[in-house]
């Protein structure tokens, strides 16, 4: 089933069906924390702002309960959660406060008048306005990708994937406050939060990249692995290959907004910053938790 919403939620989202999507979408804090990589939909996010639904109210007892970011309660817990707030079944069956998620609920449908009555239409102008269109997904898996890959002909996924030693080191920056029990309970059995957070992300990255493997056989052509190294090592070139990739003209804007990024980003040493953050018995640990992640990418644990 969860496989199956995803796919249906990004095949509404790339297709402009905005009535279909949930009202979290619309009215996420993500449309103003990233403005700048928003341009096209700048109407859309002022007509938010005019009408005071950039401050969603609706969530501080379910994310008590359900956690606010990736690793804060068990994965029995988040499935929990996701049937709960799919409604799938309901807060009786499993002993959960009905006020968690029936209040949660009666906020979103307000959310969803308002931001309906005054806004939607200048989200669906902006997105059936443009040929090529993309999204960034995080928590959606490989896996939910083939039932997309099937509805979508023109659909081209790009699979980015990162260094599990530098995504330790990026998680643990948001401080204890962003872990919750789950994750501490991985750090005092590795007895290092980083390594608890690179054995987490690996477990899940390894699955998508066996996914992506067996989805490439059937989708030959239609999906590109991307390394973050390498978008920060030469991310013009990257920025050449994926629209090659895509099939279409490289926009001459946009490639140098990438080449200013390109050299901020090698000026910060993103790619080598956790080498002088990590203790060597942590790289070692890191890399026996995820031994199959760098083989399946066929990347020494030194080469980095």
């Amino acid at each position: 089933m969860e496989i199956e919403a995803v796919s249906e939620f990004l095949r509404n989202l790339l297709t402009g069906d905005v009535d279909k999507l949930p009202t979290e979408t619309l009215v996420h804090r993500f449309w103003t924390y990233f403005a700048n990589d928003h341009k096209q939909i700048i109407g859309y996010l002022n007509c938010l702002k005019n009408h005071q639904l950039t401050q969603v109210q609706c969530y501080h007892q379910s994310t008590v309960y359900c956690g606010s970011r990736f690793g804060q309660k068990p994965p029995e817990r988040l499935e929990l959660c996701r049937q709960l707030l799919s409604q799938e079944i309901n807060t009786t069956t499993v002993g959960v406060d009905a006020h968690i998620f029936n209040d949660r609920h009666s906020c979103f449908q307000e959310y969803r008048r308002r931001v309906d009555r005054t806004c939607t239409h200048e989200l669906r102008k902006a997105i059936v306005g443009r040929r090529l269109r993309a999204t960034k997904v995080v928590r959606a898996t490989m896996e939910s990708m083939g039932p997309l890959l099937r509805a979508l002909p023109a659909l081209r996924i790009i699979h980015l994937v990162r260094d599990p030693r530098a995504v330790a080191l990026s998680r643990i920056q948001f401080g204890d406050s962003a872990r919750g029990r789950y994750t501490q309970s991985l750090s005092k059995s590795s007895g290092s939060r980083v390594v608890a957070e690179a054995s987490l992300y690996c477990h899940h990255v390894t699955a998508d990249i066996r996914s992506r493997l067996a989805l490439e056989r059937e989708f030959p052509g239609r999906i590109k692995l991307v390394r973050y190294e390498d978008v920060v090592a030469n991310p013009v070139q990257r920025f050449r290959d994926i629209y090659k990739f895509l099939d279409e003209p490289a926009p001459f804007p946009t490639l140098r907004e990438m080449q200013k990024l390109a050299l901020k980003g090698q000026t910060m040493n993103l790619s080598t910053k956790w080498q002088r953050n990590m203790s060597y018995i942590e790289a070692v640990s890191i890399a026996r938790q995820c031994t199959e992640f760098f083989q399946l990418m066929n990347i020494s644990t030194v080469d980095i």
